[in-house]
């Protein structure tokens, strides 16, 4: 029997985020979080292609990789690691980890708008 762990900490409605290629849930509306003051960015990276992701303090049935990256970073004193959905590996951003002492979010996940799929939580 597979066991479904609920995302949400609370009664009221939020929207879970499902793996757009599997349908394993990432994470949750209240674990979206601003970094810059916002929670909705767009960067172009050094390939040319446009990266559109919301942040978020934390995800599940992930696998964050090895390898902290430093170039590129599109947040200062921020290291990054590739994310993939752990049940089919669909790459779903990026972890980004603090490499400078006292910063106020010490690490937090891009998840690609077009990677994860918003769905209302039932009750």
């Amino acid at each position: 029997m597979i066991g479904y762990v609920k995302i949400g900490t609370d009664d009221k409605k939020g929207t879970v985020y499902h793996c757009s290629a599997c349908g394993a849930a990432i994470s949750h509306s209240a674990s979206i979080v601003r970094i810059a003051g916002v929670e909705e960015h767009s960067f172009v990276n050094p390939s040319g292609i446009r990266c559109n992701f919301r942040t978020f303090k934390s995800c599940e049935n992930v696998l964050v990789g090895k390898d902290l990256f430093f170039q590129h970073s599109w947040f200062g004193g921020y290291g990054w690691r590739f994310l993939n959905c752990g049940a089919c590996l669909q790459h779903l951003g990026w972890k980004y980890d603090a490499v400078v002492k006292k910063i106020s979010v010490e690490s937090f996940y891009g998840l690609l708008v077009d990677a994860v799929t918003p769905s209302l939580e039932e009750n």
